[in-house]
């Protein structure tokens, strides 16, 4: 376990220092520090460097010995459903249920409609809980929260970066049916425009832990008109613009037939993306959308899992390995936790590549958890890496585990093996936020206690009726 001590040391002061960590910067040149140490003042990184030339020039107010343990900058996952966290379980993951499981077409939709404020609020914290726990320091809200002020405020109070922005922004059914379907959220180019960049207010505070970005639901249920604003809208306030895309193959052949071309061609050629631009999903790509998307320079999130739990994957392969290589940002986004944890998706990224005959190497993986996920966030000039003058947003894991050992190629033992375990120690913004595996500023019994009344009562509502296929016994 990383230790957190008292002062010592001389020289200048700061107000944490980690020394003796093997050290992944994430920097330019990928730099690893194989005992290395950083120095904090307040919310920026001071100084990084071998801890024999580090530890003798600084006084910390806190010392946290990393133990040999790798040290990496926070995760930020790049697409998260925060509403829909407590979904998992309470809707069948059988592609066929019976009908007393309660599931069936419409299920998330009916979730959706379900929610109170005390339950999204419920969800966002305990997926905030879950999140730093598994070393991630930040995730983009992916714009079906009613409440985007609770999801922010549930993010900050664990101590994590979020990006919240307006709930599903449409203004025809097109490619998504569910376009129709949410009373809360209607089909509305009119209230479409009136809540684009509403949480955009957020970003005159450059130290706030919860950001704003510009966002439409996407995957065929916007007009040209309404996508050309929302795209002009991030340019001029130099905010990030997300939105789902080619998901499926109904609603990318539904584009395809709207625009008489596939999607990713015409946004091209109408100026709809650029570096800003960031679209999730993106499962379904013709060679000339691949292109397009290389030379625009948007990036994407990309959910391996979803590709594989939906068969889409029986339809061809994934187009993200070849973007990776032709140099497109890419982030992971988990979407939502159906049958997966935060930080398992690089391993499926992995065995996605590998069933196609391509090649991810492991070093891909923690740039896409690291560096995409900052582009996906838009905070890539502030964290992201761990490097003088970036927000000191770190993690300390112990190699006090099995899976750990024996650590002789760490990046890969990292990526596909250990993953989400043995993390210990958690900086968000220069603030210790996770000490010893738990949270520091709340009580995680009560998390988990509220997650479980909130899930129970919102399945009661949706007639969810989540059961175990074996008797149970009470």
């Amino acid at each position: 376990m990383a230790t957190v001590g008292g002062a010592g040391g001389q020289m200048k002061p700061c107000d944490i220092l980690v020394v003796h960590g093997c050290v992944l910067t994430m920097d330019g040149r990928r730099t690893i520090l194989a005992d290395g140490a950083i120095a904090i003042e307040g919310s920026r990184i001071a100084a990084v460097g071998p801890t024999r030339e580090i530890e003798p020039g600084w006084k910390p107010r806190q010392r946290i010995d990393a133990q040999g343990g790798i040290v990496h900058p926070g995760f930020i996952d790049g697409h998260y459903h925060a509403g829909l966290h407590l979904s998992r379980g309470s809707i069948t993951d059988n592609p066929n249920p019976s009908p007393e499981a309660g599931s069936g077409p419409g299920v998330f939709v009916r979730w959706i409609n379900a929610l109170t404020e005390e339950d999204e609020y419920a969800s966002a914290l305990m997926a905030a809980c879950e999140l730093v726990r598994n070393g991630f320091t930040g995730f983009v809200d992916a714009a079906t929260s009613f409440w985007p002020d609770l999801v922010a405020e549930a993010a900050s109070s664990v101590g994590i970066r979020s990006s919240v922005t307006d709930c599903m922004l449409w203004d025809i059914v097109g490619g998504e049916p569910m376009a129709a379907e949410i009373p809360r959220a209607p089909c509305d180019g009119a209230r479409a425009r009136r809540g684009l960049g509403g949480q955009l207010k957020r970003n005159r505070d450059p130290d706030a832990l919860a950001r704003g970005h510009v966002a439409l639901y996407g995957v065929g249920s916007a007009t040209d008109e309404l996508l050309r604003e929302a795209k002009r809208l991030a340019d001029s306030e130099g905010a990030v613009y997300h939105q789902h895309q080619n998901l499926m193959v109904a609603d990318a052949d539904y584009d395809r037939k709207r625009f008489g071309k596939p999607a990713m061609v015409h946004f091209a050629e109408a100026g709809l993306i650029g570096t800003n631009s960031v679209f999730t999903h993106m499962n379904i790509l013709e060679e000339a959308e691949i292109e397009a998307v290389a030379q625009s320079g948007m990036a994407l999130v990309w959910h391996p899992g979803n590709f594989m739990y939906y068969a889409i994957s029986q339809t061809g392969r994934s187009a993200f390995p070849a973007l990776h290589r032709r140099g497109t940002a890419i982030a992971f986004g988990t979407d939502v936790a159906k049958a997966w944890a935060f930080g398992d998706l690089g391993f499926i990224a992995y065995l996605v590549s590998r069933e196609w005959g391509e090649y991810l190497p492991s070093e891909a993986i923690l740039e896409m958890f690291t560096l995409g996920g900052a582009r996906a966030i838009g905070l890539e000039e502030e964290v992201g890496s761990i490097e003088p003058g970036k927000n000191a947003d770190i993690v300390v894991r112990s190699n006090a585990l099995p899976d750990a050992q024996p650590n002789v190629d760490l990046v890969r033992q990292l990526a596909l093996v250990s993953r989400t375990k043995g993390v210990d120690t958690v900086l968000c913004n220069g603030e210790i936020v996770v000490r010893g595996g738990r949270l520091v500023r709340l009580d995680e019994g009560e998390i988990y206690a509220r997650a479980r009344r909130s899930a129970a009562s919102t399945a009661a509502r949706a007639g969810t009726k989540p059961r175990s296929v074996w008797p149970v016994v009470t």
